[in-house]
């Protein structure tokens, strides 16, 4: 039936390539070090970070303007921070849509007002361009779509770029063409949440149309934003492709991705095998670990078991629930919502940092061992309590539960295996 169909030439040159930039506000941080030196602090330390800018935004209003500014207009004698040079667009693109997502905690502070505080500060930062807001009384996401194209037409008109703000609203289910830049402003998230994001960017427009995902980032050491939508990806592949090795994964979709490191000189495209390596040492790794860890699967005795290390409990409450017929897991599984668990936010908290703490510290069970992880565990076993007690020690964790979460594959074995190799 297919040769009776033509192949639509003009679709396939619609799909929009995409690039991903990893931008050090630094220098706008050394700034407001110095001039605002109460904007990021906590227990008497400068620890700047976007959830901090959204509790008071007022606070930190030179950072937020300084910033903007050095972004979208270039000014602060800071080039990495310039996106037209790192991105080398021209001005004869014309009309420029941005859309920039803040933390969610923005309005769900005390001060549901801050949103507003943001707005105002980017009007009054940026005046070339027209702030449009995804947020309000007026606006859902039913609507959300709809009145931003009505802003991006007028702004058009006008002669305006354009700034998007959000705060978790238009997410997903928001396609807006000219958008071409996108903007992440947040400090960490659930990664379906940031992919959904990052779609933003990647409506089809004009042929040729390059969408742009840029971090904006206080710490390029700790920020993980891409890595967790790049290994979810080879894991996709990994599985549709039958490869055995996530890895070789791994690399295969990395060399289909631009990843660049925003420079003085310019932005550079980083290598496969030195964004892996620096994926391992920002403890990327670990991190996305303990996000996927389906702890909220869990019951409050299972979660509970697990925060504390108590291996014995923890096995016991997961053979109860499956003794219910079906496992409660796959009926819970079923429920609308993130969080599908009755424990409390404080004991999840503490399992998936149970979690995080084992993968930081596979490394010790590769030390005694074996070419696999099963072959480590099988070595250690053998040696009998001494190795064991010695294991428990290093981790902080018992080796009972190290065990029982690593071969159960409760943690993730492919990620694991990818630390292991």
């Amino acid at each position: 039936m297919l040769k009776h169909f033509k192949v639509d030439v003009s679709r396939h040159q619609l799909v929009v390539d995409v690039e991903f930039y990893q931008m050090n506000l630094a220098s706008v941080v050394e700034i407001a070090r110095t001039a605002e030196p109460d904007a990021f602090v906590e227990d008497g330390v400068f620890l700047p970070s976007w959830t901090k800018f959204a509790a008071n935004p007022v606070r930190a209003k030179g950072f937020f303007t300084n910033m903007l500014q050095a972004v979208f207009e270039g000014k602060g004698n800071d080039n990495s921070l310039n996106v037209d040079d790192q991105t080398g667009r021209k001005a004869k693109e014309g009309m420029k849509v941005a859309m920039m997502f803040l933390p969610g905690s923005v309005l769900r502070s005390e001060k549901q007002d801050n949103l507003k505080e943001i707005v105002s500060i980017a009007e009054q930062a940026l005046k070339g361009f027209s702030i449009v807001p995804v947020y309000g009384e007026e606006m859902s996401n039913a609507n959300a779509e709809q009145k931003v194209k009505e802003a991006v037409e007028k702004a058009e008109k006008t002669g305006q770029h354009v700034l998007i703000l959000s705060a978790g609203m238009a997410q997903r289910s928001f396609s807006i063409p000219q958008i071409t830049e996108l903007y992440l402003a947040y400090d960490t998230g659930d990664n379906g949440a940031t992919i959904q994001k990052m779609s933003r960017t990647l409506t089809p427009h004009k042929v040729g149309k390059i969408g742009r995902v840029i971090s904006l980032s206080f710490d390029p050491n700790r920020d993980d934003k891409f890595d967790a939508m790049m290994i979810e990806t080879a894991q996709n592949y990994k599985k549709n492709h039958g490869i055995r090795d996530l890895k070789q994964a791994l690399r295969d979709v990395l060399r289909t991705v631009d990843i660049f490191k925003c420079q003085a000189d310019g932005a550079v495209k980083i290598e496969i095998d030195e964004y892996l390596e620096q994926a391992l040492a920002r403890k990327s790794i670990d991190r996305v670990i303990g996000k996927i860890a389906p702890v909220n699967e869990l019951t409050a005795a299972e979660v509970s078991a697990l925060a504390s290390g108590n291996v014995d409990v923890f096995r016991a409450a997961r053979k109860e629930a499956a003794a219910r017929g079906k496992t409660r897991l796959n009926l819970v599984k079923k429920k609308s919502g993130a969080n599908k668990t009755d424990a409390s936010e404080k004991e999840l908290k503490l399992a998936r940092e149970m979690i995080v703490t084992i993968s930081q510290n596979i490394d010790i069970i590769k030390f005694y061992g074996g070419s696999t992880i099963e072959e480590a565990f099988a070595l250690m076993d053998a040696d009998g309590t001494s190795i064991q007690d010695d294991v428990t020690e290093q981790f902080g964790v018992p080796y009972t539960m190290v065990k029982e979460l690593v071969l159960s594959n409760f943690i993730n074995r492919d990620l694991l295996d990818l630390k292991f190799a």
